[in-house]
């Protein structure tokens, strides 16, 4: 028996429907079900009924509240990058390593939060809504405890990374001490992390978006006013960048908390679903242990990437390690640009995959991915243009270092080239993310990483001294081989035949 909620999706007896046949170029997904396997006549069901609607505007409409969700994420990001720029060089770059420790932990929240997605996504497909508002709470009850552990293991383990790291005799202790501030607000951030992606599963990225949205206002005003002083509030410099976004955490955490409480679209925090459930908690890591895992191999490539880049040179040049990853870390950040569109049509196609294949629509769900990357590509034809033509003044706008800005102008621009595959790699990703498939993505990143990236990077930073350009080409080489990868897992349907 399927469990009753009037709120559900379902589909309507009354609504005429036309099958959905496969071309013979399509992948094998197996048999459409005659009841199932449908194509809403245009103007029979709501525009953005995820299940029956129309797949374009579905597809925009849920990615768009994401799209503005990353934009905040990238103003706060941008934000600590612009107060460190302000202070030297030295700053920038023990804030930019802090930023990758910070992300590190957040591909740990994916242990619980992608494997959340996919399964409330497949209960809500199903109209099991009950199911789905107990995998939000075992989610829930998880990300409390991988939030804990990220903010220990951080906090040991911060020094040996920096020493690792290569940075400079000024830099290190900075970053370490940024960074075991920022680690205080691990706990909260993963409860935010991990309520967020069990509301996108159930087809709700508006509310993730209130909440960053204030979250974020916070994190920008008290940054400022801890670094630089304000009134009676006195000036701290670098850790008040940290102090900051700790404190937006713990408003964060917080707010989620009192969402949750009340219910969004039956998803309710309630004590007889928060006592933890083994099973239940086995099947969100079965899922999200790979994306984890995923997210691991992704931060140590870039980890050794960016001990290489603290290692090269520019050839003709005498510019130090620590100029060449304060180059390394604005132009990151202006890529993020590019990123936060793709992960926002990304997630889209998350929810509409799980959504699609829980209600047995394997075939539209197949047509929901191939529409979110199609207007990724539209959307990242922006940011290709602005590191194309603006990558100078974008770059002056993050640093006042004219040598950062020398090192980092050309390797930007080529990076304009790369948006199709950014588009391809991050959206097929979420898509075979939602279906539950996360184990062959993460082997993608293996070899992408460490095979491709890494040891191209060396040749071109340290090997051929060709400095930031040289080093991202082993980057832009990464990118084109698992954007390729990623289009072959999906048109080969087996992710659609995923059980979870």
């Amino acid at each position: 028996m399927r469990d009753d909620a009037s709120s559900e999706i379902r589909p309507d007896a009354t609504t005429p429907l036309l099958p959905l046949a496969a071309e013979a170029s399509e992948p094998d997904l197996g048999p459409a079900p005659a009841s199932a396997e449908v194509v809403a006549v245009p103007g029979a069901v709501p525009r953005h009924d995820l299940l029956r609607g129309d797949i374009r505007s579905a597809v925009f409409w849920l990615a768009l509240p994401v799209l503005g969700e990353q934009l905040l994420n990238a103003m706060v990001a941008w934000n600590d990058t612009l107060l460190a720029g302000r202070i030297d060089a030295v700053a920038t770059a023990a804030v930019g390593f802090g930023a990758y420790v910070s992300w590190l932990v957040s591909m740990l929240f994916s242990l619980a939060g992608i494997g959340a997605t996919a399964i409330v996504a497949r209960h809500v497909g199903e109209n099991r809504p009950r199911r789905a508002n107990h995998a939000c709470n075992q989610a829930l009850l998880l990300s409390i405890v991988v939030g804990a552990v990220g903010m220990a293991a951080v906090w040991f383990a911060v020094g040996p990374m920096v020493r690792g790291l290569g940075l400079s005799a000024a830099a290190a202790p900075i970053a370490i001490t940024y960074i075991r501030i920022d680690a205080i607000g691990y706990v909260p951030e993963s409860f935010l992390f991990v309520g967020a992606a069990c509301l996108r599963g159930a087809g709700d990225t508006r509310t993730p978006l209130k909440l960053i949205g204030a979250v974020q206002v916070i994190n920008a005003l008290a940054s400022w006013a801890l670094t630089f002083g304000f009134g009676p509030i006195p000036a701290i410099g670098t850790p008040g960048i940290a102090v900051g976004t700790t404190v937006a955490r713990a408003v964060a955490g917080v707010m989620t908390l009192i969402v949750l409480l009340r219910g969004r679209h039956g998803l309710r925090l309630s004590a007889p679903h928060f006592q933890p459930d083994l099973r239940a908690i086995e099947r969100i890591v079965r899922i999200g242990l790979p994306a984890a895992v995923d997210g691991g191999l992704m931060w140590g490539g870039h980890f050794a990437f960016m001990a290489i880049l603290t290692r090269s040179a520019l050839r003709g040049a005498d510019y130090s390690g620590d100029v060449l990853y304060a180059a390394h870390i604005v132009g990151i950040r202006i890529e993020s640009l590019s990123y936060m569109p793709a992960w926002a049509w990304g997630l889209a196609a998350s929810t509409l995959v799980g959504q699609n294949l829980g209600a047995g629509q394997r075939h539209r769900a197949l047509r929901c991915a191939r529409e979110a990357r199609r207007q990724a590509l539209w959307a990242l034809l922006v940011p290709a243009a602005l590191f194309l033509l603006a990558a100078r003044p974008a770059y002056q706008l993050l640093t006042n270092d004219p040598r950062v800005v020398e090192c980092g102008v050309p390797a930007l621009r080529a990076l304009a080239f790369l948006q199709p595959f950014v588009a391809t790699l991050i959206v097929y990703l979420g898509a075979l993310r939602g279906a539950g498939d996360t184990l062959v993505p993460m082997s993608f990143t293996l070899v992408g990483m460490f095979a491709v990236r890494v040891p191209l990077a060396y040749f071109g930073g340290v090997v051929f001294q060709g400095g930031l350009l040289g080093a991202w080409a082993g980057m832009f080489a990464d990118l084109v081989l698992r954007s390729v990868l990623m289009n072959r897992r999906l048109r080969s349907g087996r992710w659609a035949k995923k059980r979870i």
